[in-house]
């Protein structure tokens, strides 16, 4: 057989396999000509017919006249992922004025991701923002909108935020990897945890959370039994806009900018958060009671419920800051501040973009804080709820924190190199190493998925009461068929048995996930015997299925 290039003039003679791959390759990735023709020839001539044909791309043969994505400089075109995103609100190029951590964090990812990948981004029309980054318009009840998204071949999808469920159904159409972030891990009346298990039940072997912190891991780990989808991706800081500056100099221009010549002459504790009570403001101003030497600057969208109290004199508020004269402010400060204690604080991005600027932390030890921390800051002794009362994770004592922002400010040497031990710290913590932590769980993703067998055999199940010679009682259980031909004798005499709680789940496996299965489990067995029996029947699925 023949094929000719018009375009290049050129004739060239091939095989069957590369006849059979052309026919599929505007429609499908590599990986699903490899499943597809697998069934017909031999995997490894298939894997050398692609890159044959790879290499006739890149020399302009054969493909020279299809529309391909010019890479950035980092990423060779063959390389770049096809990522849908997923998200509430739409696509941003400026966030000058966010103030809520998962809008934050989401922004900077989806930026650094442009350098690695194409992206396809949901919002309410379609729309070119870039060369590589295109607007898809998509409404949840748009039947003609879904196909478009499952005809177009995605190599992964992002969410915003695992909150989000209304995109839940989408897992069952597009066949590619999830990775389903989660920013906020628990409160709101267990809302939060909730919306991650219903991803969890109906997330395939191939799909994923991302956490920032291990503490996410550990705290959905006391819930299900399979902890190895969560995978931690630290969030990062852009160290060109928090950086340190001169600190008597900025001092002096935020004294001046809030009418408070205070500011210049005397020790600044920052806070820099929203100021409300969960976020630690009630204790905040606990601390700044106790030490009325002390000048304590925060800067917040608003007081909610304290700008109707009485506030210590030494307690000043400056107005909401755009994000890029962040870094002036947060100079200003000697120490920072952040005795949060919501059930929110899965990593502190603010507390981040605060040991940037070289300021030095002070924060409890919940939740994700400390690992950001590490030994650039003070990590204060911190009492963690089992259950939280409202949407507080814990509580930690205004004296004991007290004590510790004392202790930097009467120690000038310490507070120091503390603030560059924060500054190093804070530099290893970048948007482009998460994106390109976040392309490798992809491309580990697509690689399971490969391997995933999405052509499982399934047995016949019977559920009957059986007499127990031994025990000379009759019991329950299960019996499989279908596992051998009709004239192999099978090992286990003539039948296999086991019990009711695995013949169930071998039954339930036909329709439901395997993380859909573990709830059935979890509800009539309990933890520790559920996660016996699943170890057995994936073990039994894995050994049968070819």
């Amino acid at each position: 057989m023949y094929v000719a290039d018009l375009s290049q003039c050129i004739v060239l003679e091939i095989n069957n396999i590369t006849w059979d791959i052309l026919d599929l390759c505007p429609a499908l990735s590599s990986e699903d000509i490899i499943e597809r023709l697998g069934r017909k020839y031999d995997v490894d001539l298939i894997i050398e017919a692609l890159n044959t044909l790879a290499t006739m791309e890149q020399r302009g043969i054969l493909f020279s006249n299809l529309a391909r994505d010019i890479p950035a400089p980092e990423t060779k075109a063959s390389e770049r992922l096809k990522i849908l995103v997923l998200q509430k609100s739409t696509y941003a190029t400026d966030i000058t004025k966010a103030t809520g951590g998962v809008s934050v964090a989401h922004h900077n990812l989806v930026k650094s991701l442009e350098a690695h990948a194409s992206l396809d981004i949901i919002g309410e029309s379609d729309e070119v923002f870039k060369e590589n980054v295109r607007g898809i318009r998509f409404q949840g009840n748009d039947q003609a909108a879904i196909l478009k998204l499952i005809g177009s071949n995605y190599d992964a999808v992002l969410l915003e935020s695992h909150q989000d469920t209304r995109f839940l159904s989408l897992l069952h159409y597009i066949d590619a990897p999830f990775v389903v972030p989660i920013y906020c891990a628990r409160g709101h009346n267990g809302d939060v945890i909730n919306a991650g298990l219903l991803w969890y039940a109906a997330m395939r072997p191939f799909d994923a959370f991302l956490v920032p912190t291990n503490s996410v891991k550990d705290l959905y780990g006391r819930f299900v039994c399979d902890k190895d989808i969560f995978h931690t991706i630290s969030l990062g800081v852009d160290p060109h806009k928090f950086y340190p500056l001169d600190k008597q100099q900025t001092k002096s221009e935020v004294a001046k900018m809030l009418n408070a010549p205070q500011i210049a002459t005397s020790p600044v504790v920052g806070f820099f958060s929203r100021f409300q009570p969960e976020k630690g403001a009630g204790i905040y101003i606990k601390i700044a009671r106790r030490l009325p030497h002390v000048c304590f600057l925060l800067t917040a969208p608003t007081l909610n419920i304290y700008a109707h109290q009485q506030l210590p004199p030494n307690l000043i508020c400056a107005p909401q800051q755009p994000r890029h004269q962040l870094a002036r402010l947060l100079s200003a400060f000697d120490v920072y501040c952040f005795p949060s204690m919501v059930g929110e604080e899965t990593f502190g991005l603010a507390l981040l973009e605060a040991m940037a600027c070289g300021i030095p932390p002070v924060v409890p030890k919940l939740d994700g804080l400390p690992e950001v921390v590490g030994d650039a800051g003070i990590v204060v002794p911190a009492e963690a709820y089992e259950n939280e009362i409202g949407s507080f994770a814990g509580r930690v004592s205004p004296s004991v924190m007290a004590d510790a922002v004392n202790a930097l400010l009467t120690d000038e040497q310490t507070r120091l190199e503390l603030g560059e031990k924060a500054r190093e710290r804070a530099l290893t913590f970048t948007w482009d190493k998460t994106a390109q932590n976040v392309i490798t769980l992809f491309r580990r993703l697509k690689e399971i998925q490969r391997l995933t067998d999405r052509y499982k055999r399934h047995f016949g199940i019977s559920f009957t009461p059986a007499l127990n010679n031994r025990r000379r009682r009759v019991e329950n259980q299960s019996i499989l068929s279908n596992i051998t031909v009709q004239k192999e004798r099978p090992l286990m005499n003539n039948r296999y048995a086991q019990s009711i709680e695995e013949g169930l789940s071998l039954a339930l496996l036909r329709k439901h996930s395997r993380h859909e299965v573990e709830a059935v489990l979890h509800h009539l067995c309990g933890e520790e015997r559920t996660e016996a029996i699943l170890e057995k029947i994936f073990g039994f699925e894995e050994a049968v299925n070819g």
